[in-house]
């Protein structure tokens, strides 16, 4: 409970320190919070665009999911949520025929999977993401 009381007032802060420093010519970096408390848990991120690469690879961008969070010099731990079990992707793993990962960069996450057959086998994957 105290954990998602602190994941609101810090959503609040970031979104008052965000409107209040707004001006129609200024452009600037996204709010980091230094007295953020670890971990940080987002659950229940959905790629469900896939688009297919040169390479043959289904990549799926999720921009911006942690762009107010200061995940340097972290451990940012990524799952695959399915049937209620959590599968940790920052690593390939054998998925549905296929490998799948993650890893999170620039602000976002970026899923990649690579059919063994040229088959996509799901239309969306539930991801959740942990910050040490």
């Amino acid at each position: 409970m105290k954990q998602i009381f602190l994941t609101i007032i810090t959503a609040i802060a970031a979104i008052i320190l965000g409107l209040s420093s707004c001006t129609k010519d200024s452009t600037s970096a996204p709010v980091i919070l230094s007295w953020q408390q670890y971990p940080v848990t987002i659950d229940n991120l959905v790629a469900g665009r896939w688009i297919k690469n040169g390479s043959g690879h289904y990549v799926s961008e999720l921009p911006g999911v942690l762009s107010n969070i200061n995940t340097s010099n972290h451990v940012k731990n990524i799952y695959l949520v399915e049937n209620g079990k959590e599968t940790l992707i920052n690593h390939t793993v054998s998925y549905m025929g296929g490998t799948l990962w993650a890893k999170v960069g620039g602000g976002g996450l970026l899923l990649d999977f690579l059919p063994g057959d040229n088959i996509f086998p799901f239309s969306y994957l539930v991801i959740k993401i942990v910050i040490l």
